[in-house]
């Protein structure tokens, strides 16, 4: 019998492919670089913003002194992003009263940072719902 739901944030409760390309793009272009859609679906999609840096010093000479900065800018930008642009989906609100109420405790987990996560899930508002909220600062090894 099935007790508990642990669902994936990223890609599942949320489109979080394109909230990070423009945050981490807003953030980039403080700084004169840019990545094209192309190069973040082929190359960055998916990965976290401080592996991104790395691969952007690599493969186009984003100053490694900078990383710090850039990764603050984009997680401020993450922030207005969401703030901007996510709103509930009553598909999900339904669909997550009619889990809690049959019983089953529901979890999220996600490779984002917890602050990110829970905004998320509050602008989604799917955070009343939830026993159970796991970030990638929640892991040692994400």
């Amino acid at each position: 019998m099935i007790r508990h739901l642990i669902f994936d944030l990223d890609g599942v409760l949320v489109d979080a492919r394109e909230l990070h390309y423009e945050a981490l793009n807003r953030a980039l272009a403080k700084y004169k670089y840019d990545i094209t859609r192309d190069e973040h679906l082929a190359t960055y999609d998916g990965l976290p913003t401080k592996k991104k840096l790395e691969l952007l010093t690599k493969n186009k000479g984003l100053p490694a002194e900078i990383h710090d900065d850039v990764w603050r800018e984009k997680q401020r930008q993450t922030k207005l992003v969401i703030e901007e642009k996510f709103t509930p989906d009553e598909a999900q609100l339904k669909m997550f009263a009619t889990l809690r109420s049959a019983g089953l405790t529901l979890s999220v987990c996600s490779n984002s940072i917890r602050e990110t996560v829970e905004l998320m899930l509050t602008k989604k508002g799917l955070m009343d719902y939830l026993d159970v909220v796991l970030s990638n600062e929640d892991v040692r090894h994400s």
